[in-house]
């Protein structure tokens, strides 16, 4: 591409197969140059604040910061880049989750070889891109849950975030409670100061924190 500057990203997956294998296509249009490849979002913050690149495409649940609270802070300090999101969530509240932090744009892991060309380009040229497998796919439409502040999740507690990581995987209060050595009505009370503090209002938004935290990638067990 003679005379046009390529499009410089930075590329963030945990999954090292398929983040290969996007920046292997990428690279293979000529119109993208790969500046960092990286696996959490801590390194994907400091890529993108030290190398400044058009582009940062960021996966949404890696293990350390997921990728709606990497772009919160690249625009806590101003960065230029624009963001991509790429995600296995086709749910209408993560799509939402995205945009309203920051993003240019959101793709589908399951059609990220299909549509991330497309994508890069439209966000690189001021525009915005919604993969358009996903259902309903205007952008702002449906319920919108934002996705907590830190301030907000540094103020709950370790033993409120536990019991809202057993309430994630389905456990109740009773089970929960002879777990940690408290009553149900404990727990209960817990529950609601933790939710109250995060902005949550349902079991299924307690989940939706839960997996942007990382905390659904392993078993739990109550012994």
């Amino acid at each position: 591409m003679p005379d046009r500057a390529a499009i410089r990203v930075v590329l963030a997956d945990d999954h090292p197969v398929f983040r290969h294998g996007v920046a292997d296509l990428l690279a293979g249009t000529g119109e993208v140059e790969i500046v960092a490849s990286v696996d959490t979002g801590t390194t994907a913050v400091q890529a993108v604040t030290e190398l400044v690149p058009d582009i940062a495409i960021l996966d949404l649940a890696m293990p350390d910061m997921n990728g709606v609270t990497v772009i919160r802070k690249l625009v806590e300090r101003g960065s230029p880049s624009r963001a991509i999101i790429l995600s296995v969530y086709e749910s209408r509240v993560y799509v939402d989750q995205a945009f309203e932090a920051g993003a240019g744009g959101y793709v589908l892991k399951r059609s990220a070889f299909l549509n991330i060309v497309q994508a890069v380009q439209a966000v690189r040229s001021g525009g915005t891109y919604v993969d358009p497998l996903l259902p309903g796919h205007g952008v702002g439409r449906g319920r919108v849950v934002a996705v907590p502040s830190d301030e907000a999740q540094n103020s709950i507690t370790a033993r409120e975030s536990e019991i809202l990581r057993f309430v994630a995987y389905g456990y109740t209060s009773k089970e929960i409670a002879g777990r940690v050595g408290v009553t149900s009505k404990a727990v209960e009370a817990q529950k609601a100061r933790a939710c109250c503090r995060l902005g949550i209002n349902s079991r299924a938004q307690i989940v939706q924190f839960a997996i942007l935290q990382g905390w659904l990638q392993g078993e739990m067990t109550l012994r």
